[in-house]
């Protein structure tokens, strides 16, 4: 039967590319075949025409079954154990039948606490055990897990059985396909999840025309998702009604998370974490206006915000307590579901992160692509092969399509086929304008500390920028003490070591970014 669908296929394939049917036609043919609006839309208008692409678009996946059935046949171990974050398995548990009936091999899932995966890697690098195959880090733990020795260097493989993670119509949106792949220009792991920062509003307050009327008498410009820091600001303030439970914004203050609301803000104002000689450039005057913008929100924040974890701001927002959130996509997809957003079902205007404005008068957007969890293979795994062909067919633009949907995990959606040519299940969970939002802003997003040491560097500096937001330091002193902290780990790990690291990474910054921060000439 499998074979006979190929078959029909191959013929609709052919006589689309023969000029035998319309493109309407061509859909309607490949959807009552089964095959995902997706690929037939990105096949249709493929300038390979439709039988080589199909075969493209398709062959990621089936050059990873491919493999894992060769592996399995001649694995001795029948199971394949995954060490992944806590809340990401439902993503993963929908294939594990599929896995057992066809190929024989088990799927055991082993969660732990996201802050705890990386540490659990850093201790098989010592004991060995091959407890793991798979390993879902993310991307900050790349560079101490390779040079650890703990999980391959996945470049050969890549080159072999070739994942589609940089091709330019499925791939992996630039620059999260570098950032968030590679260690030092080769592949640590293979991305899972679309982890970036974006602004939720509240459509329905956005849409009242005594508010709109309201918002322009006072402040001169229609009522609209914002365009930058300033008109953030005005937007939380004009919204703020704490009195009946409403406040302007769900932005992060708590610990682990306030790290990001300030890092996006600095590079948006022109200035990296380091120079290119791995001096900290954040405690500079471009740091202490990113702070000194955030103390100015805190009046118009949620009450929670200095202890919101993911979990909590969701549903925060969700219950319909804010006006706007700064969240991950698994925040929209949480806020769009009736179950999990009962007050934003169907109102929720989505737009990139707010722009700052440089010295010239132009505006300069940087979100933060922060988390992004991926796939690596264990060094000391039974399995190896099979472990890498499993993360090539889940990663793969297919499979993940129909994955990252599911509500029942956070991954979200990182390939440009995910975004701009998205499957109806992607559409019905997002939202087709939120899906290109999400292109529009990744585009444009910055790295986390995905360097040697980088875990060292995030926690060093999150705990000044606490410190600031609950007045225990000022906005100098706390940036000061985070740059002693980073010369203090830069010593440590290695300033050449760090350097390069540092440099790669900031080769693939966006043009933008580059030339504000002056990158573009290191």
């Amino acid at each position: 039967m499998e074979e006979e669908q190929h078959g029909t296929i191959d013929q609709v394939l052919a006589d689309y590319d023969a000029g035998k049917l319309t493109r309407r036609g061509f859909l309607r043919s490949m959807a009552v075949l089964g095959v995902a609006s997706m690929v037939a839309n990105a096949v249709s208008i493929s300038p390979l025409g439709a039988v080589k692409a199909f075969a493209a678009i398709g062959g990621s996946e089936e050059r990873a079954w491919a493999l894992a059935k060769k592996a399995a046949a001649k694995a001795t171990k029948k199971t394949l154990t995954l060490l992944i974050p806590t809340g990401s398995i439902g993503n993963m548990t929908p294939y594990a039948d599929k896995w057992k009936n066809e190929l024989g091999i088990t799927l055991e899932f082993i969660e732990e606490p996201d802050e705890v995966v990386h540490t659990k890697g850093m201790q098989e690098a010592v004991a060995k055990t091959g407890r793991y195959d798979v390993m879902m880090p993310t991307a900050m733990s790349y560079p101490d897990w390779i040079d650890s020795g703990v999980i391959y260097d996945l470049t050969d493989w890549v080159d072999k059985y070739d994942p589609e993670i940089f091709n330019k119509e499925w791939g992996v949106v630039f620059p999260a396909s570098h950032h968030a792949q590679l260690y030092n220009g080769r592949v640590a792991g293979l991305l899972n999840d679309g982890d970036q920062i974006t602004l939720l509003c509240r459509s329905d307050h956005l849409a009242n025309p005594e508010k709109a009327k309201a918002f322009e008498d006072k402040y001169g410009y229609k009522l609209d998702v914002p365009k930058t820091w300033k008109e953030y600001y005005n937007l939380a303030k004009f919204m703020h009604d704490p009195a009946h439970g409403f406040y302007g914004s769900l932005e992060y203050r708590s610990p682990y998370y306030v790290k990001w609301m300030f890092m996006q803000r600095l590079v948006s104002k022109g200035r990296l974490y380091f120079d290119n000689e791995m001096n900290p450039t954040f405690n500079s005057p471009e740091g202490v206006a990113a702070l000194e913008d955030m103390l100015a929100m805190n009046e118009f924040l949620h009450p929670d915000a200095f202890s919101f974890t993911w979990s909590s701001n969701y549903n925060a927002f969700g219950r319909g307590e804010g006006f706007m959130d700064i969240c991950w996509p698994s925040g929209f997809k949480y806020a769009k579901a009736p179950s999990t957003g009962p007050a934003t079902t169907g109102k929720i205007a989505a737009t990139v992160m707010p722009a700052d404005t440089l010295p010239d008068g132009s505006l300069l957007y940087a979100g933060m692509f922060c988390w992004g969890y991926g796939y690596a293979v264990s060094r000391y795994s039974a399995n190896p092969e099979l472990a890498y062909a499993y993360a090539q067919w889940m990663t793969s633009p297919t499979i993940s399509a129909d994955a990252i949907p599911y509500l029942g995990g956070y991954s979200d959606p990182y390939r440009i086929n995910h975004m701009l040519e998205p499957t109806k299940r992607l559409v019905d969970t997002y939202s087709k304008d939120y899906l290109h939002t999400l292109y529009d802003n990744m585009i444009n997003t910055v790295p986390d500390f995905c360097l040697p040491g980088g875990f060292e560097y995030q926690d060093a500096l999150d705990k000044q920028v606490h410190a600031c937001m609950t007045g225990a330091k000022k906005p100098k002193q706390a940036l000061d003490d985070a740059a002693r902290s980073f010369d203090r780990i830069t010593r440590r790990v290695g300033r050449e070591k760090v350097k390069k690291s540092w440099l790669a990474l900031t080769k693939n910054l966006a043009d933008p970014i580059k030339k504000a921060s002056g990158a573009d000439k290191w």
